[in-house]
């Protein structure tokens, strides 16, 4: 993505281009019509007050006004085919435009989304789009007022050369006193952009923890810390705004000071008889309008200046390039069957230790393998780097003898089902969230999804069954029956790859002996990775792995590893006699 406002207006200017020339063709048809209007009506007044004798006098006169109004439909008609266009273009470069930014920001790495708040990136999706639109309908009317002046400072050098000294002289200054404040207003539009992201993303943060504010009754405490941000924002925005009623100020001014100008200089060439009556007329109709609408190209000057800084601000945040790319020819993993291998993998987080230092691994085609371990000892780093939410610094990750940095993201990530411990369901209907699995899938295989993963029991019993919306992130339903809904979304994924991330660790017992059928069943013929609190879960596992600290200190099966009575023996006990969790201190000590 284009990480300048300029270079991404272009982008999409230069794809509308057809539009664009049509657009000014219709400005031009309009502008001629108006000058034609204008300088006829000129003529109609001077006919009217004597200036020439002539014996068909009210004839002329309605011959003038027919051709005034023939000039003005002209007018009418130009410009309305030029808005009609502009009715097209604006809706089609907005559906591209919003298509483009949604796709480069879904190409951003995870850690993109761990250092931004979502919202403050939505906030900056809907002002750069906004931002955008609201440009090349400013550029309709650049165009418009642009090709009135210069067509009406044509006209006005044509009747008298000293018109035109006169206007270049006014127009450096009026353009010379837009540029000032107009890039000032850009630095000010820029920082209040800033400044309104981040309210808005405490807002939307505050709304998504709706249940937790309201759990730890702290609507006071997020009431106070988003006061703060409208405080910066409202210096922020009063800034802009004092400096926006100054550019208005001075642009009044000029033009007014201009008007009593010109017009002293046109009495002064019409007192010399350079100019005729009509000319003279004309002449003070072209500049009173001209200096109106210069005036309202200058004004615009600084809305776009206002709108540059607005886009600007947000491609500040959303233009950053993605960390994890497809090679040039990455390859599309077709696999039945996957075996993981881990190579010399050393990796790290930005700034942080190393987790990882020369990690060896083979998970077999097949095998079902459980992850446990203190906290901070790797688990769910080893996940991430198998389905390449990062990249490792050292060594590689291969599926099936092949490189995850050589094969599509898209297509490894289509042979990875993870299910995590957190289920995060989207505000719609259930058939909907299970059908995410496999987006084509029918509604028979659906229904037969949700049999399989023994969801269909409390989906039939909800009075609008698959239809029901979840709410956001799922908040209609309960833990064990979200997890449900992830497992059948799972079995309809069919990956060969399955995760689970603490999957069962936050069901009571009921419904994680419930769910345990459905697990067994999905894992058929498939290659596990299972990370586990609750170690009797890990029973059925071909071999579990101990972490600590990175490593590979213990593995085996279940029996096996209480034999050797070393940290797996320590964890389980400790569970056994009441302890849900345990720290890796407390692991090495015990």
């Amino acid at each position: 993505m284009e990480k300048t406002a300029i270079k991404f207006l272009w982008k999409y200017a230069k794809q509308f281009k057809w539009f664009f020339l049509f657009m000014i063709l219709g400005f031009i048809v309009s502008h001629a019509g108006e000058q034609l209007a204008t300088y006829f009506s000129a003529r109609l007044i001077a006919f009217a007050a004597g200036e020439t004798a002539a014996p068909d006098y009210w004839h002329s006169l309605i011959f003038y006004a027919f051709i005034v109004f023939g000039a003005g439909l002209i007018r009418l008609l130009g410009f309305e085919a030029s808005f009609f266009l502009m009715a097209h273009f604006l809706p089609a470069a907005k559906t591209i435009i919003v298509s483009d930014i949604f796709q480069h920001v879904n190409k951003l790495s995870t850690a993109y989304f761990n250092d931004e708040m979502s919202g403050r990136v939505a906030t900056k999706f809907a002002q750069l789009e906004k931002s955008v639109i609201e440009a090349f309908r400013t550029f309709g009317n650049v165009c418009d007022n642009f090709l009135w002046a210069v067509i009406t400072i044509g006209i006005l050098s044509f009747i008298d050369i000293r018109f035109l000294a006169a206007l270049t002289i006014w127009l450096f200054l009026i353009g010379y006193a837009a540029k000032c404040l107009g890039k000032k207003r850009l630095e000010l539009s820029r920082e209040t952009g800033k400044e309104e992201s981040l309210a808005n993303g405490v807002v939307v943060d505050s709304l998504a923890n709706y249940s937790e504010v309201k759990s730890f009754a702290n609507f006071r405490f997020e009431q106070l810390n988003l006061l703060k941000y409208l405080k910066l924002l409202r210096k922020a925005d009063s800034r802009e705004q004092k400096m926006k009623a100054w550019i208005h100020l001075t642009q009044n001014l000029l033009t007014t000071f201009s008007m009593l100008g010109f017009m002293l200089l046109s009495l002064a060439i019409f007192k010399s008889g350079a100019i005729s009556t009509t000319e003279f007329i004309y002449a003070i109709s072209l500049f009173t309008h001209l200096s109106f609408m210069v005036f309202g190209m200058t004004w615009i000057y600084s809305n776009i200046s206002q709108l540059l800084g607005s886009m600007q601000s947000a491609l500040d945040t959303l233009s950053a390039e993605p960390e994890i790319v497809d090679k040039p020819g990455a390859l599309k993993l077709k696999a039945d069957k996957a075996e993981i291998m881990f190579e010399d993998v050393d990796f790290h987080y930005r700034g942080k230790r190393k987790i990882f230092n020369k990690l060896n691994l083979k998970i077999k085609a097949g095998e079902k393998v459980g992850i446990v371990g203190p906290s901070g000892a790797g688990k769910s780093t080893l996940i991430k780097l198998t389905d390449r939410c990062f990249d490792i610094n050292k060594g590689a990750i291969k599926i099936n003898g092949i490189d995850i940095r050589d094969i599509t993201q898209e297509s490894l990530h289509r042979h990875i089902a993870i299910i995590p411990q957190d289920i995060s369901l989207f505000n719609r209907s259930l058939k909907e969230n299970i059908r995410y699995g496999r987006t084509n899938a029918t509604t028979e295989e659906i229904i037969n999804a949700a049999r399989q993963a023994s969801a269909d029991i409390f989906i039939e019993a909800m009075p609008r069954k698959y239809d029901t919306v979840v709410g956001e992130r799922g908040v209609v339903l309960s833990g064990g029956e979200r997890q449900r809904i992830a497992i059948a979304r799972a079995i309809l994924k069919n990956a060969p790859i399955l995760i689970f991330d603490e999957a069962t660790s936050a069901l009571d017992s009921y419904s994680e002996q419930h769910i345990q059928k459905s697990l067994k069943l999905l894992m058929k013929n498939k290659t596990v990775i299972a990370i586990a609190h609750r170690l009797s879960t890990l029973r059925e596992m071909d071999r579990i792995l101990v972490f600590d600290k990175g490593k590979i200190i213990e593995e085996g099966t279940h029996e096996a590893l209480l034999k050797k009575k070393g940290m797996y023996y320590k964890l389980y006990n400790m569970q056994a006699n009441g302890f849900m969790g345990i720290t890796p201190a407390e692991a090495r000590k015990k």
